[in-house]
């Protein structure tokens, strides 16, 4: 047999196994999952801020009051209970700023001093809030008491029982 004859017998491989069949795959993929996010008008901005300003409205009259030594005590007693308790829920509490800072997924963190709740004076518990509103959260001052109104996220509690950090997103000044 000569290479011509070689060449006739090798069967040419599917598309499907090429991989330029598989880049333009992924490309769809990728188009499909990100199409739907494209820019908006104004009138959709507009309807958005109505929106977002009758949730507050609605959140404001279902918070519950909580303090940062309850969470802390129900964090600690058992962490389970105290998610079903507060993840989720709207909870209004007030602390002192001590960090503002660009949130990691948008908005603003803010650090709040939450309380020494253990003999240890190193192990302070904090709290962050994170606000959407970047232009709400640079008006506030370290150092000052506000009340806030958020949804809690959980707790990070260490193994030695030390509820090191409270979480909450969604928050806004009240």
């Amino acid at each position: 047999m000569g290479k011509r004859d070689e060449k006739v017998a090798k069967a040419k491989k599917p598309f499907f196994k090429k991989w330029w069949f598989w880049l333009i795959v992924v490309i769809i993929i990728v188009g499909a999952v990100g199409g739907g996010k494209g820019s908006s008008s104004k009138d959709d901005s507009k309807s958005e801020t109505k929106t977002t300003a009758k949730k507050q409205e609605v959140k404001k009259q279902e918070a519950t009051q909580v303090t940062f030594e309850q969470m802390v005590t129900d964090y600690k007693s058992n962490g389970s209970a105290a998610d079903d308790k507060y993840k989720g829920k709207e909870l209004e509490f007030t602390g002192k700023v001590t960090k503002i800072t660009d949130g990691i997924l948008g908005g603003s963190d803010v650090t709040i001093e939450a309380g020494k709740f253990t003999e240890n004076e190193f192990m302070e518990t904090t709290a962050t809030v994170n606000i959407e509103d970047k232009e709400v959260a640079k008006k506030l001052v370290s150092g000052q008491d506000y009340t806030f109104t958020a949804k809690g996220t959980g707790a990070v509690v260490l193994d030695s029982g030390w509820v090191s950090n409270l979480t909450f997103k969604d928050g806004y000044i009240k």
